[in-house]
């Protein structure tokens, strides 16, 4: 049976983005970073709203060679490794691979999804 873990990173009163919309506050440090790696290296599907998914694309781009730290090198393989389901009635394309969009949530979808994997 597949396993759905949910994972956020937000200030204690439940904002994920400053006023001006973005999330440097919450970069992590590099003992961090290996914790959250190690914790979505067993992901196998992520499930974002258009939004998130707008934000995290930035990994399907991002470089992997010797100019990176080794920890955003290894986050980015294991983004891009995993598939991805974008809930949004608005987004036509996805900007990355592995990844489909579904217009409606449907709750049984990602379970029957995982079982498949």
């Amino acid at each position: 049976m597949a396993k759905l873990t949910y994972s956020a990173i937000a200030s204690l009163d439940g904002y994920v983005e400053d006023k001006r919309g973005n999330i440097e506050w919450a970069a992590p440090d590099d003992e961090v970073h290996a914790f959250v790696n190690d914790l979505e290296r067993p992901i196998g599907t992520y499930l974002y709203g258009r939004r998130m998914y707008e934000t995290m694309v930035y990994w399907e781009t991002v470089s992997t060679s010797g100019d990176q730290p080794a920890v955003t090198r290894d986050f980015a393989e294991i983004w891009r490794a995993g598939e991805k389901i974008v809930y949004s009635r608005t987004l036509q394309t996805p900007s990355s691979a592995r990844t489909r969009i579904e217009r409606d949530f449907d709750p049984v979808a990602p379970r029957d999804h995982t079982s498949q994997l």
